[in-house]
């Protein structure tokens, strides 16, 4: 093996203890890291609020699994087919431990954290791989289960641990296979399976299939390619036909409803299309540049000292700097220079930073990677090794630090999510009928814990109403589909929230915001309202440790 960024001493270990006990001290190592960050920020949930979720978007999910579980199909509203899931691969994951019990919340976290440690343990091996350096590996492995960012995908009950799982293993089978003769069949399927965990890993396929036809496919020594190596090609574009009609199946379009929810017909994709073509010019200069430059500033702010060997890292990768590494990293480069170029012309809204990178957690793993191989290489160019070994351990103890500040904001965060729109769904159970029917604009936790009809004025499972929220025409929405109660942040819609002739406010749930899209969600009286479907409650009473449940002035209150 060659040498790594090891003392000497630690290097003379590493060669008396065999392999195999190396290998599992090092995912020992990077384990017990995850667990210390993820216990400390669970402990500081714990305390702020109950248990959940920083996203009302988590609650999506789980309300799709959970019908998915009791036979409703592929649902957001049970029996009523939706292709509302950005994520069909995580929502099919979390219907299988519900399905035998598991509560919800619960699989949400288990499957979430699993998939959070794999992608730690993956940029620990791709590290390795491509540097010879099982302290590099160890470096990267370490520095995902400390990043703040993994932390909070691991307990999110988001998508975003298992398409960045997926996503770098895709690379590491990429790696492993190029230059070696192999078919590549792992990497194409890994590659695949990514994008039905998100959408946007799509484009790590042509990427990859791109480096493969060119260089790593190829028998060394040979200009034929290796027998076989169409394999991967075939089974990425398998997984993309099948992923198409999936949600054509269920939504009648290829993509997502999301993305036509949010998309807004922006983007030099859909300009070109629509043949404007002067907006999609200007979109093809704004979008990609400026994802280009946001990814890079996000980047850098993860881990300032980690990244300070980005530089480096490039050149190594390129081969421009330090002892060459394996065929990839070159792959890992393209990856973080397109995908953000790609989403810039395909889909700029929402943009690429929502929610602090929810979109991008494939690509801060990678630039990790990135990082740990400049780190290796300064080590062994330079005779400061010890000094970089140093800086390497105080990158670790900057991203723990992090770590650590992150716990109050994930919390926060959780405690928002619960005191306002899980608030608001338990007092829809209360006040309204079960067969109410329910307009409102964020839908997770309110269709599963109120279990009421919901009709989505955002468009993300009611298509239907995707065309008037472009055109700001919500109110011919609701006339179209007449609901029993409607529940918005007054603010998103001010032309509904102003016509007090047709919506009576009945409560108010508010809470301090920290990552909801407002102070205070209004639960309204409707002209569509039938008889006993909303009972306002008789007094007012506070709404929970931080929230608060209020009745307008001169209605009755809540109870």
């Amino acid at each position: 093996m060659r040498p790594d960024l090891a003392t000497a001493p630690a290097a003379a270990v590493g060669q008396a203890v065999p392999a195999a006990w190396t290998r599992w001290l090092d995912r020992g190592l990077i384990a017990a890291a995850f667990a210390g960050a993820t216990l400390y920020t669970a402990w500081v949930e714990a305390r702020a609020t109950a248990i959940g979720f920083p996203l009302d978007d988590a609650w999506i999910h789980l309300q799709f699994a959970r019908n998915v579980a009791e036979g409703h199909g592929f649902s957001f509203n049970p029996g009523v087919p939706s292709s509302g899931s950005t994520a069909p691969l995580w929502t099919l994951l979390l219907a299988c431990p519900i399905a035998v019990g598991v509560p919800p919340l619960a699989a949400a976290k288990i499957l979430g954290l699993a998939f959070a440690l794999l992608s730690a343990l993956a940029a620990g091996a791709l590290t390795q791989h491509l540097t010879g350096s099982r302290a590099a590996g160890l470096l990267a492995g370490l520095a995902v289960a400390l990043t703040p960012r993994m932390v909070w995908a691991g307990l999110s009950g988001m998508e975003v641990a298992l398409y960045t799982a997926l996503s770098t293993l895709a690379v590491l089978a990429y790696a492993r296979a190029a230059g070696s003769g192999r078919s590549g069949l792992t990497w194409g399927i890994l590659a695949g399976l990514a994008g039905w965990a998100r959408p946007e890993t799509f484009v790590i396929g042509p990427v990859l299939a791109l480096g493969w036809v060119l260089s790593s496919g190829r028998v060394e020594g040979t200009r034929r390619l290796a027998k076989g190596w169409w394999l991967p090609l075939a089974a990425w574009t398998l997984l993309l036909a099948g992923f198409m009609a999936f949600n054509y199946a269920l939504g009648g379009r290829p993509l997502p409803n999301t993305y036509y929810a949010k998309t807004y017909g922006m983007g030099t994709v859909l300009g070109l299309a629509a043949g404007r073509w002067s907006d999609a010019l200007y979109d093809a200069v704004r979008f990609p540049f400026r994802f280009l430059d946001d990814i890079v500033r996000w980047l850098a702010e993860q881990g300032p000292w980690l990244f300070g060997a980005a530089v480096p890292g490039v050149l190594a990768a390129l081969g421009r700097f330090g002892p060459p590494v394996r065929p990839g990293a070159g792959a890992i480069l393209a990856i973080l220079l397109v995908a953000p170029v790609a989403k810039g012309l395909v889909a700029p809204e929402p943009v690429l930073l929502v929610h602090d990178g929810r979109y991008v957690g494939h690509l801060l793993v990678l630039g990790i990677v990135i990082c740990a191989i400049g780190f290796d290489a300064l080590r062994r160019l330079t005779r400061a090794g010890r000094a970089v070994v140093v800086l390497a351990v105080a990158a670790l103890i900057q991203l723990g630090g992090a770590a650590v500040r992150g716990a109050g904001q994930y919390a926060a965060e959780v405690r928002n999510i619960n005191d306002l729109q899980i608030r608001t769904a338990h007092w829809l159970a209360a006040h309204t009928s079960p067969d109410a029917r329910v307009a409102t604009n964020d839908i997770g936790a309110i269709a599963f814990f109120s279990r009421r009809h919901i009709l989505d004025t955002e468009g993300l499972v009611s298509p239907e109403a995707i065309w008037p929220k472009r055109m700001h025409r919500h109110l011919e929405f609701l006339e179209a589909t007449r609901p029993d109660v409607l529940v918005i942040f007054p603010e998103w819609y001010p032309k509904l929230a102003a016509r007090t002739d047709l919506f009576e406010e009945v409560a108010r749930v508010s809470a301090e915001k920290i990552i909801a899209g407002g102070e205070s969600l209004v639960i309204y009286r409707t002209p569509w309202t039938r008889p006993g479907r909303l009972n306002p409650p008789r007094q007012t009473t506070p709404g929970g440790r931080h929230g608060t449940v209020d009745a307008p002035a001169g209605t009755t209150g809540l109870r």
